[in-house]
């Protein structure tokens, strides 16, 4: 028994040297960063000044007691929700219909792709055109049929919907490569057996189908929802948060309290809000992730 003890601990120490060398820069670039924002959350600090005082929760209860919060928090719902399940529902369509392709799918499949090979500034430079007011393609093609020019950017109706096609057309890629490959990969033989039971169209994918590329749909479910959370890029590039906020979210909140207010404890206080979503949707990750693999 104390041999078995001893070797135990052995191996505890064994496996604790084998991790530290992880847990070091873990520690100074992670949680040393996150717990120096949550201090930085209970102060005035200016980003500038070397002085500060410790205000509390004075942060927090300005952050909640703001209208402009939950005009953002509303924003980024939005946001997540069109950006997280259209290019999910839209990249099965396409799946299920190059899985019918014998002849070009590769080539097909390589040109959805790129789109989540391109980087999001690119992607928005070139969005911004196709939408621009005066000589946008998407209102040169209005005014070819009789119409008025619309100010996509410049409205909040239309504002975030544009960022949202944008997010989705890159998006589009990587969810119609991922569904394509889960498809591919199904039992001929149970396909067989289902063709012989008569199942076929909607009956067949929710009852075949959907099940066996479920994992699929989590994963890129988990990827949109955390990638849509830190979605910076195409909101600067195209609004800038504008018209009135209208496509600000919650990252974006952030960026400008710190960097165009110099307003750090506010700054850190959002950034630990938008710690915790992340949190929380890692955790509902862990929670339902074993109940998909079983598929």
């Amino acid at each position: 028994m104390k041999m078995l003890k001893k070797r135990s601990s052995r191996e505890n120490v064994v496996a604790l040297l084998l991790i530290l060398p992880m847990m070091i820069p873990l520690s100074l670039f992670w949680l040393y960063p996150v717990f120096d924002t949550l201090y930085l959350s209970f102060t005035d600090w200016n980003y500038i000044s070397a002085d500060y005082n410790i205000v509390g929760f004075d942060n927090y209860i300005e952050v909640f007691g703001s209208q402009f919060f939950y005009k953002v928090l509303r924003n980024t719902f939005f946001f997540i929700l069109g950006a997280v399940f259209c290019p999910i529902v839209i990249g099965l369509f396409l799946a299920t219909k190059l899985n019918n392709i014998t002849r070009g799918k590769g080539f097909f499949l390589t040109g959805i792709f790129a789109s989540w090979l391109t980087p999001m500034v690119i992607v928005s430079m070139v969005w911004s055109n196709i939408f621009a007011k005066d000589n946008g393609f998407v209102n040169q093609v209005i005014i070819l049929f009789g119409g008025e020019p619309i100010p996509w950017l410049g409205q909040g109706n239309t504002a975030m919907l544009v960022i949202i096609i944008v997010t989705v057309w890159q998006y589009l890629g990587l969810s119609t490569l991922l569904f394509t490959s889960a498809m591919s990969k199904s039992d001929p033989n149970v396909e067989e057996a289902a063709r012989l039971d008569g199942a076929k169209g909607l009956r067949k994918f929710f009852k075949l189908t959907l099940p066996a590329i479920s994992p699929t749909v989590f994963v890129l479910l988990i990827m949109f929802l955390l990638d849509s959370l830190k979605a910076y890029d195409q909101i600067y590039i195209l609004t800038q948060g504008g018209p009135a906020g209208a496509t600000s979210t919650l990252l974006y909140y952030f960026y400008i309290a710190a960097f165009q207010w110099f307003e750090t404890g506010l700054a850190s206080t959002l950034a630990m809000l938008i710690l915790l979503l992340a949190l929380v949707i890692s955790g509902i990750n862990v929670v339902f992730s074993k109940k998909w693999v079983r598929y």
